[in-house]
């Protein structure tokens, strides 16, 4: 099991690595972040292979009751956690190939 936390970290390292802005970096950290939090504080989940398509809902049902945030807002939320469950995939499929 790997705590998202690190796997939030590993994110970065690597978005670092390929040289995107760092404004960039920050959005993407202040969101990842934030969603990290709502999944321990809100749900008790710590482990990424805990998270499943319930949760992202129940992310996104908050973020649209807090209603401080626009729809577009919440799509660009979202489209981070997609980059970062890719590159979760993409870091799965080396150490798969790797063996």
């Amino acid at each position: 099991m790997t705590k998202i936390r690190e796997l939030i970290q590993d994110f970065k390292l690597n978005q670092e690595v390929l040289g995107r802005v760092k404004r960039y970096v920050d959005v993407c950290m202040f969101r990842l972040n934030r969603w990290e939090r709502f999944m321990e504080k809100e749900l008790g989940i710590v482990e990424v292979e805990d998270v499943n398509q319930l949760h992202i809902r129940k992310y996104i049902q908050e973020r649209q009751r807090i209603g401080r945030e626009i729809n577009r807002t919440i799509n660009n939320n979202l489209a981070t956690l997609k980059i970062f469950f890719q590159f979760l995939v993409a870091q799965l499929s080396q150490l798969n190939f790797g063996r």
